[in-house]
């Protein structure tokens, strides 16, 4: 499956990454579109989205510096999207966001 995923922007990260949920209307002020990721599960994007698996050697330095974000793995307060549904990386699991 192709999964969208979604970065905070730095202004969000500190509210983000404590857990509070952003909303669906919101989320283009809360969030970046980062990228695709082909993967079997959140799961499996998740770990696709870690640096030391898809920037290893710094390679995605200029796409996070590009679309003004700070972190290169993904962490609590991230979303991934598949079709019309989000969820936000938990600190166990994920939440879906209520639309």
């Amino acid at each position: 499956m192709k999964y969208r995923v979604y970065y905070m922007l730095p202004d969000w990260f500190g509210t983000g990454i404590r857990g509070t949920l952003p909303t669906v209307r919101d989320l283009d002020q809360t969030h970046v579109f980062l990228r695709e990721v082909d993967a079997l599960d959140l799961e499996g994007v998740f770990q696709r989205s870690q640096g030391e698996v898809w920037s290893p050697n710094g390679e995605a330095r200029d796409i996070i510096r590009s679309k003004r974000l700070n972190h290169t793995s993904m962490c609590v307060g991230d979303v991934i999207g598949e079709g019309d549904k989000l969820w936000v990386v938990a600190s166990v699991g994920f939440t879906e966001l209520q639309p």
